[in-house]
């Protein structure tokens, strides 16, 4: 009887693992989203142009392009951020300032133009 009493014990201490365990190969849904700065404008030849999200600088424009580039476009700007609300900007060595509010949703990409 004892015999039996241990196995079972086994049997759920061996059940309660398996349930409770998480697969570590169970990926967790991504909950980013991706913003690209970018330009047609020709004057970002002449004017350095820098791109920030939240305050934080993202990098410089140093090419125009007729059409928005995707975010995996390695050549632009790109940020990645967490769903919601964000404060873009672009910040020209001239002084100029031009301020975009962007509210994102995850897994999306987001151009941000600067005319």
């Amino acid at each position: 009887m004892k015999t039996l009493s241990r196995q079972l014990l086994y049997v759920s201490l061996l059940a309660a693992s398996i349930v409770s365990c998480k697969h570590n190969n169970d990926p967790e849904p991504q909950k980013i989203s991706k913003i690209v700065f970018w330009t047609s404008n020709d004057a970002v030849k002449n004017i350095k142009v820098d791109c920030y999200v939240d305050g934080r600088k993202i990098g410089t424009l140093s090419r125009i392009t007729d059409d928005a580039p995707g975010c995996s476009d390695t050549k632009s700007p790109v940020a990645t951020v967490e769903p919601g609300s964000h404060y873009c900007e672009f910040r020209a060595a001239n002084g100029q300032t031009i301020e975009v509010d962007l509210d994102t949703e995850a897994n999306q990409c987001y151009d941000v133009e600067l005319f």
